[in-house]
C-alpha cells in the first residue's frame, strides 16, 4: 500500500538562545550560548547555580489574560506560544484550523514541576500533569483534536514527532501538530540532578559551561524550552502552495541492553532509522548529536557513531546544539529537529558552542567556532533519554 510522504511545513520555538525561529537560528549559527545564572528560584546553596532560562520571557504579556496563564505550568505557557508561531509559519488559515480530529502529539519529560512545588489548588490537579500542555493547545486554539502525550525522557519530543508523522503517513490525518515542552528549572529538579552528579558546576562562567564533546566538559546544563513543528502530507502541502522545510525519511528507536551501559542502544536506533528510510551510512551528510555535555554520554555517543558509520564516521560533520540551548530535556529532540530542518533549507551546519579542546574519546568531525556551509541532503538526529531509551530520525532536504 502506498503511504503518504510527510513534510515539515511550520516551525515554532522558544529556547534559551531565542524566543522565535529567527533568533534561535541566528544565535545557533553564531555559537552564542543562552546559559546564565538561575533567577527562577534561589539556588545560592546548590552545587550548580546556572541554567538556560528563556531570555526576557513574560507569559503574562505574551498570553491573553482570558487564557488564565497564571494557572498554567511554565511548560504549557511555552507550548502555547510555540504553537502559535508554528501555525503562522505554516500559513494555517481558519478553515484548516477547523479540521476535524487534528492530531496533537507532545513530548514532555517531566510534569509541571513549578506547579507541583506550589501549595495545592483545585486547578493543580489538571495543570500539573504532563498532558496539560497538549490539551491546553487544543482548548486555547479551539481545535477539534486527537490528543497524545509521550514521556520518555529527553527522547520525548522526537518520539512525539515520529508518532505524529506515522499518523499522517498512514492517511489518518492530512496534517498534525507535534513537538515538546519542558520547564524543569525548579529547586527539586536541581537537587535531584545535583545528587546524581549530572550538572556542570562552572558557575563563574555560565555561557561557557555547556560544552558538548569538549575535553573540559564537566556535566550538562538544564534549560527550558518548547518547540512545535507542523507535519503535513506532502500532496496536501503542495496543493496549498506551501514550501516544506524538510521531509521525514526514517525513524528508529531502541532501548539500552539490560546488561549493557547507558546509551548502549543508540547505535541500534541509528541503524533502524537508516533502514526505515531505505538508506545507507553513505547517505548521511550531517549528524545532530544528542551531545548533552556529559563526560560519559558524549564519549559513548561518539563510539556509537563510529560503530554505525565505520571509517566514514570521521567525515560526517557533527553538531550538538546544547552548547547554545543547554539541555531542555523533553524539548531537546524537537529543537534539534528544527535546527536540522533549517540546516537543510539553508545549507549551513551550526557550530557546537564552546567546543574548544578536542577530546580523544570524541574524535569526530565536531563543527566548531563558526558555521560550515555545505550541501546537505540528509541529517540524522540522535536523542537519548533517562530510562535508557534512544531514538534517531532521518530528515531529508525537500527538492
Amino acid at each position: 500500500m502506498e503511504r503518504n510522504r510527510v513534510v515539515i511545513t511550520g516551525l515554532g520555538v522558544l529556547a534559551a538562545n531565542g524566543l522565535d525561529v529567527e533568533s534561535f537560528w541566528r544565535t545557533l549559527l553564531a555559537g552564542e550560548s543562552g546559559i546564565g545564572p538561575i533567577t527562577l528560584f534561589d539556588a545560592h546553596d546548590l552545587p550548580s547555580r546556572i541554567a538556560g532560562e528563556l531570555p526576557g520571557f513574560d507569559p503574562l504579556k505574551l498570553l491573553n489574560s482570558s487564557m488564565k496563564p497564571r494557572r498554567m505550568g511554565r511548560f504549557t505557557q511555552m507550548a502555547l506560544i510555540a504553537a502559535k508561531q508554528a501555525f503562522a509559519d505554516a500559513q494555517l488559515d481558519d478553515k484548516l484550523l477547523k479540521t476535524p480530529r487534528i492530531p496533537i502529539v507532545m513530548g514532555v519529560s517531566t510534569s509541571a514541576m513549578d506547579v507541583r512545588e506550589l501549595p495545592a489548588r483545585a486547578y493543580s490537579a489538571i495543570t500539573g500533569i504532563p498532558h496539560a500542555c497538549t490539551s491546553t493547545i487544543a482548548y486555547t486554539y479551539h481545535l477539534d483534536a486527537r490528543l497524545l502525550t509521550v514521556s520518555d525522557g529527553c527522547a520525548s519530543s522526537l518520539d512525539a514527532i515520529a508518532l505524529a508523522a506515522e499518523i499522517v503517513r498512514g492517511g489518518q490525518a492530512d496534517w498534525a501538530v507535534a513537538g515538546g515542552s519542558d520547564g524543569a528549572i525548579t529547586r527539586y529538579v536541581f537537587e535531584c540532578m545535583s545528587q546524581a552528579r549530572k550538572l556542570s558546576t562552572r558557575n563563574d562562567d555560565p555561557r561557557r559551561a555547556s560544552r558538548p564533546f569538549d575535553r573540559l566538559r564537566d556535566g550538562g546544563v538544564i534549560s527550558e524550552g518548547a518547540g512545535i513543528v507542523i507535519l503535513e502530507n506532502l500532496e496536501h502541502a503542495l496543493a496549498r502552495g506551501v514550501r516544506p522545510y524538510a521531509e521525514i525519511a526514517g525513524y528508529g528507536s531502541w532501548a539500552d541492553p539490560c546488561d549493557g551501559e547507558e546509551g548502549g542502544g543508540m547505535a541500534r536506533a541509528m541503524q533502524l532509522a537508516l533502514a526505515n528510510a531505505g538508506r545507507r551510512a553513505e547517505d548521511v551528510d550531517h549528524i545532530s548529536a544528542h551531545g548533552p555535555g556529559d563526560p560519559h554520554m558524549d564519549a559513548l555517543e561518539s563510539r556509537m557513531i563510529k560503530q554505525v558509520f565505520g571509517r566514514r564516521a570521521h567525515q560526517i560533520p557533527v553538531t550538538s546544539i546544547k552548547g547554545a540551548t543547554g539541555n531542555p530535556m523533553g524539548a531537546g529532540g524537537v529543537l534539534q529537529t528544527i535546527a536540522a530542518a533549517l540546516s537543510l533549507r539553508h545549507g549551513l551546519v551550526p557550530p557546537t558552542a564552546n567546543y574548544e579542546e578536542p577530546d580523544p574519546e570524541c574524535d569526530l568531525d565536531i563543527v566548531s567556532r563558526q558555521a560550515r556551509r555545505q550541501a546537505i541532503r540528509s541529517v540524522l538526529v540522535n536523542t537519548h533519554g533517562f530510562g535508557r531509551g534512544n531514538s534517531s530520525m532521518l530528515l531529508d532536504r525537500f527538492e
